[in-house]
């Protein structure tokens, strides 16, 4: 009756909302990602349903020379694309690697807030800055930038929101103690958005977003999480997780349960590579789709199952995760119903001793011949059984209501799943 009774409700799918916290990685560049390219990839992010979609914003392209004017030609395609799709974007503000300049970076990034006002309010201060690849400075270096940018920007646009550069190594915490214990910066209070980046095995993913959201707030923080990539590969050389190593399938199930176990953990914001662009080794087929990207072509994109998968998340968000609460709660039960299990039997092997040495004391009087001794020994070996088969009947009782819940609990992991 109670898998029947989860059946039907699990049949009655619950209308989709708009408030699934998916969004794209996108790897748009507004330095040099041809204009028909920015196009397709901002096309894509639309129809998977992305709230935001993740944009570089190299300063280097807007401040090219000394002297000369700001070109903002680039970054306005950004933004009117941005319109046209109804996506909002997180721009990365993107510097040279070799660059430190704190306070050149503060004054241009006030400006290109000031110059974006309402179509740009998040703005994410350098990318994977832990990352000696991305940028090569140090973490006190980074805290002073992290400052300096967050003032100018609440100089010149206060509703704008600051977030932290997406960390590639949040299982390390030593980089950002450092940037947070900068003289000076008061890093900690300079940005309104934490952010990291999640790979690799999946527990492992859901076990580091909940252990660096009690970092930060055991270092005074009590804002959001927002993970600005989360990637698994479709190709089976490089899928880390035993689970998920199955290909492009098991991509797409990975990436699954790994929104909706995010989701549960309270994530506000999760952003998913969008296309594998011109990366290659374990995150060549990172994307949730093949983009061309040959000279002179259209751009066109092979969506892998992932797609499907993730697109499939945002429609179903609200009904996937009153599904997983749902399991939640049929996994408490069938722990409860397992304890009480437990405790039954174990009564009921003690009164199983309790039968035996019943047995014993009946044994004993029919051979002393003393026959109300004897009726005595009988009438306890009787409530002896009795207790014994009922504890005993209670726990296979309870074992069963457990057996239950757990297929009660099976049902629902093979719906969030989409089989």
């Amino acid at each position: 009756m109670l898998l029947a009774v989860t059946a039907a409700a699990l049949a009655m799918a619950a209308p989709a909302h708009a408030s699934a916290p998916i969004s794209a990685h996108a790897m748009v560049h507004t330095c040099c990602t041809p204009k028909a390219e920015q196009e397709r990839i901002f096309g894509e992010a639309a129809d998977l349903g992305a709230e935001y979609i993740r944009v570089d914003v190299e300063l280097s392209g807007i401040f090219k020379a000394p002297g000369d004017d700001p070109d903002w030609s680039a970054l306005d395609e950004v933004m009117e694309l941005s319109k046209q799709h109804h996506l909002r974007v997180l721009a990365i503000l993107i510097v040279p690697h070799d660059y430190t300049n704190a306070d050149e970076f503060g004054l241009r990034s006030g400006e290109v807030a000031e110059h974006a006002g309402d179509a740009i309010t998040h703005w994410e201060i350098l990318n994977e800055p832990d990352g000696d690849w991305a940028w090569g400075g140090t973490a006190e270096e980074y805290a002073r930038m992290l400052s300096a940018a967050h003032d100018a920007i609440k100089a010149k646009a206060p509703g704008d929101q600051i977030v932290l550069g997406g960390l590639m190594k949040p299982h390390e915490p030593g980089w950002l103690q450092r940037v947070f214990d900068t003289p000076g910066a008061d890093a900690l209070h300079k940005f309104d958005i934490a952010n990291i980046h999640m790979r690799g095995p999946l527990d492992a993913v859901l076990r580091r977003y909940g252990e660096f959201k009690a970092l930060v707030a055991r270092a005074g923080f009590s804002g959001p999480l927002w993970v600005t990539e989360l990637g698994y590969p479709a190709d089976p050389a490089y899928q880390s997780d035993p689970t998920y190593s199955g290909g492009d399938a098991s991509q797409a199930a990975y990436l699954t349960q790994a929104l909706v176990g995010l989701g549960e953990l309270g994530a506000p914001e999760v952003f998913v590579t969008l296309h594998d662009g011109s990366l290659d080794g374990k995150y060549a087929t990172e994307g949730l789709e093949h983009i061309d990207e040959t000279p002179g072509g259209d751009y066109p994109m092979e969506r892998r199952p992932a797609f499907a998968a993730v697109r499939r998340v945002v429609t179903d968000w609200d009904q996937l995760m009153a599904w997983r609460a749902e399991q939640r709660d049929q996994e408490q039960e069938q722990r409860v119903e397992q304890g009480k299990a437990a405790i039954c039997a174990d009564e009921a092997r003690a009164m199983r001793e309790k039968v035996r040495a019943a047995i014993a004391n009946v044994q004993a009087a029919q051979r002393g011949g003393i026959g109300a001794r004897l009726d005595r020994a009988r009438a306890l070996l009787a409530g002896a059984r009795t207790a014994f088969l009922w504890k005993r009947a209670v726990a296979g009782w309870y074992s069963h209501r457990a057996d239950d819940h757990a297929a009660a609990a099976l049902l629902l992991k093979v719906k969030i799943a989409g089989g």
